[in-house]
This record gives C-alpha cells, structure tokens and sequence, in this order.
C-alpha cells in the first residue's frame, strides 16, 4: 500500500486538439501543433511540472482514447490546450465522461499581439480563445465542472496559476481515489457526518467499503505477535512513553494497527473512518485505535473519527496538496480573546506535533471498561488553516474554511492533539455564527499554511461552494 505523500511532480496532461477540416486547410498542422505542444511542455517541466502531451485528437474517439490514457498514466490535471479551434461537440462527450479535473487553455505560440506581423500563419496556432468559450459554453450545460486559465507559457503568473490549478487537482484526484474504508459504522444520530450518499460524492464515485466490527475483530484475532513487534519497536522510536503504559498495552495497541493495516492494504485504501464508540464497546477489540489512526496520518493518509469517511477522504486530499494535515475538531470558544480550543481524544498528526509526542494509556467506560493507548503533543505553532467538507441541501458539495493561527500558548492541563487557534477573522461569536448558518460541520481538516486560493480551485474543478470565513 502506497503511503508515501507524493506532493511533487505535479502531474499534467496537456490535450492538444484540432480541428479536422484543418488537415485539409494546413496539412502541416499535427506537426506544428506537436512542436508548440513539447515546447511548452519543456517550459513546465524547468518549473517542476510533470506534462504529458497527447497525439493531436480531431474526432471523439481519438478524445476519448487519449482522456482514458491520462487516466491510466495518473495524471492530476487535464489542461485542454486549444491553439487552433476544435469544435466542442469533438470534445465535449469524452471530457463530461471522465473523472479527471479538467482545465480549458487557449494555449498561444504567440505573446505579443504585434498587428504588422500578424498574418495567416500566425492564425494557425493562435485562434484557440473562441474553441475555449465554445467548449466551456457546452460544458457549463452537463454536470461537468471545469476550470480556465489564460495566459502565455512564457509569462511567471500564468506559471504560477498552473501550478496551483495542478495542485488542486492533484487533491481531487487523490480524493476519489482515496478507497475509504469505514470501521463500525457512523456514530449513532451523529447526522451532519453522515452525506455518504449525497450527490456530489457519486459524481466522483467515492464510496467507503465498510467493515463490521466483528469483521475487524476477526482480522484482530489472526494477528501474532510477530505481526505486531514492528510496531512496538516504531512507538519506541517515535514515542516518549508515558509511566502508565506497559509492554502489554503496547502490544495491545501494535496488534489493532496491524489489523487495521492489513484491512486497509486487502482493498487498497488510502482513508479510514472508524467508531471508537463500537470499537471499544467490543470486548474483542476495546481500543478506539488512535495511535494506529495517528501512525497512518503521519504517513499520508485520511483518516477522521466516529466513522466520518467522507472527512477521512478530505484529509487524505488535503495531506496530498499540501504536504501534511490532520483531523481535529473545534472544542472550545475563548469569547473574550477572539480564540478557539482544537482538540481530539487520542489521535491526531504526528508530523505536526509541536515536540515530542507522548503515548498514555486511556479508559472509555460504557456497555464495558477499555483501555488502550492514545498519542499526546500540541500541534506546532504557525499559520493554519480550517477546512470541513459537507453537503448543501440539494446534495453538492461545499467547503468552508476559516484561516488563522495556531499561537504559542501551552495547554499543559489536558492531554491528546490539541493547540490554541486564532482566527484571522477576529470576532469567533460572528465566525461561528456565519459557520453554522452556511452549513459548516463539526469535523475539521487541520492544513499548515493559508492555501485559500488552491482551495477555491478544488471547489471550481468538483462543481462545489465555497465559504472562506
């Protein structure tokens, strides 16, 4: 299974369409069309972008059969570079059909519109603009959701806004990749997490292969301790261990993560949701599994807890784009100072943690007594940024984020993920407010950094609302 975040090499696909009554107007134009193609592939790749360039396509299969090539070679971002027109009733069936985020480019061999030099042959390759408003006109009235960028190859802005457009498809394609799986089920009336089945996330074709808890404790029961010793020797490495924790509830707690990895690794998935609340009323399991979650996200995958998938798979696309992310929740509000408290139980990001982390044993009573291990640390000071992903109420999807700050001030009285976090927006009684009243919900992705404008790409590319609060 593939953890590793691989936030480099962005990888773009560059279509380069034509017209077929060209061939007979320029016999010359796949050729001239390929050269402009691998010069401006050259250019992007100085800045770090990995391009693929297709044939030229001038029939629908031949756009459909280079659409299915850049799915298969994993492309993060489809860029329509139009220089000569291609008529979008060529285009259009093959980019609505498929998955990959696309952007539509009038790509130019020319920079400067110099009127004395502008002739026939400078047409060839510099008439993509109206294809471009053709095309987006075709696709604004299907499902698909695309974006556009203008703007010359040789021009640093321009390089800069497709590097951002890549990134944010990058996070979308990681996203509908992502396999989630989700361990107990949804917490019980828990609602707002629960959009599963809504509309924006068939349109990526997200769904979570869910597992039972007796399945997960199945899978529990089949680990050995040989399975498990790796782990013990990772939390001695990784870990300060607290006094409370002995040689058994380490094993213990090596045994849930390498169920829950050898579950994850069987389908594939790059995202878990789980219910600590049925895990650790299962007197097989009576662990909430959140050192295995905080491993997991140190790694690159989603992860969220009470079975929140969909949150999961958010994380996942956020530590993809941006390096590092982690779940976290807002528990408390500083009225006075303009502050929140984010926190959660056990589990959290380890690549974010502020000093060495800590694992400490924990107790949940409820139908039974569990106990098991959680992680302790604060996350590290600097700018940050809040971002949920929920459903509006015709099932689309929406994201709301809220930049700012995680300060410096120690929270030395309560133990597990947790910092104290200062909204640039400074009132939090009317941040809150606004929050609730667009929908936001109660489970966060915790981004280092202020990406609003990669954000509101994602938002452009998936066809979903975006609230920067």
């Amino acid at each position: 299974m593939d953890t590793i975040c691989q936030t480099d090499h962005l990888q773009i696909g560059l279509l380069l369409p034509v017209a077929d009554l060209y061939h007979r107007l320029w016999p010359d134009i796949d050729a001239a069309l390929e050269s402009l193609g691998e010069q401006v592939a050259g250019r992007l790749r100085q800045v770090g972008l990995n391009v693929q360039c297709s044939l030229p396509v001038s029939l629908p299969e031949q756009v459909a059969a280079a659409c299915d090539d850049f799915t298969a070679k994993g492309v993060d971002l489809l860029v329509v570079a139009l220089a000569p027109y291609c008529p979008s009733g060529v285009l259009s069936p093959a980019l609505a059909a498929s998955r990959l985020p696309v952007l539509l480019w009038p790509m130019q061999s020319m920079l400067r519109l110099d009127p004395q030099r502008y002739d026939a042959e400078a047409i060839k390759l510099n008439h993509g603009v109206h294809g471009v408003q053709d095309l987006a006109n075709v696709l604004g009235r299907t499902t698909k959701d695309f974006g556009v960028i203008h703007g010359h190859h040789e021009q640093a802005q321009f390089i800069r806004q497709l590097q951002l457009w890549a990134r944010a498809g990058r996070i979308i394609r990681s996203m509908q990749n992502a396999k989630p799986v989700q361990v107990g089920g949804h917490f019980e009336h828990m609602l707002d997490l629960q959009v599963g089945e809504d509309e924006f996330l068939r349109r990526m074709g997200i769904a979570p292969t869910g597992v039972s808890v007796s399945d997960f404790a199945g899978q529990l029961a089949k680990t050995t301790p040989s399975d498990a010793a790796e782990y013990v020797e990772r939390y001695r490495r990784t870990f300060e261990i607290g006094s409370s924790v002995d040689d058994c509830l380490l094993q213990k707690t090596a045994r849930g993560e390498a169920a829950l990895r050898a579950i994850l690794s069987c389908v594939g998935s790059h995202a878990c949701g789980l219910n600590f609340l049925q895990l650790c009323n299962d007197e097989r399991v009576a662990d909430g599994l959140h050192v295995a979650a905080s491993m997991l996200m140190q790694e690159g995958l989603g992860y969220a807890g009470e079975g929140d998938w969909v949150t999961a798979v958010l994380v996942r696309g956020m530590q993809q784009g941006f390096t590092v992310a982690s779940f976290s929740e807002v528990f408390s509000v500083g009225y006075a100072d303009n502050r929140l408290l984010l926190k959660h139980w056990g589990e959290g990001n380890l690549a974010i943690a502020r000093e060495r982390p800590r694992l400490l044993a924990s107790r949940f009573t409820d139908r039974g007594t569990a106990e098991f291990a959680i992680v302790d640390f604060e996350f590290e000071p600097g700018p940050a940024t809040l971002v949920n992903l929920n459903a509006t109420a015709d099932e689309m999807g929406q994201l709301v984020c809220v930049g700012g700050e995680i300060v410096e001030d120690h929270l030395p009285n309560i133990d597990g993920p947790r910092c104290v976090f200062k909204p640039d927006a400074g009132d939090v009684a009317r941040l809150l407010t606004e929050y609730a009243c667009v929908g936001g919900s109660h489970h966060l992705a915790l981004i280092r950094g202020m990406p609003t404008d990669v954000l509101e790409k994602v938002c452009r590319l998936a066809g979903w609302s975006y609230h920067r609060l």
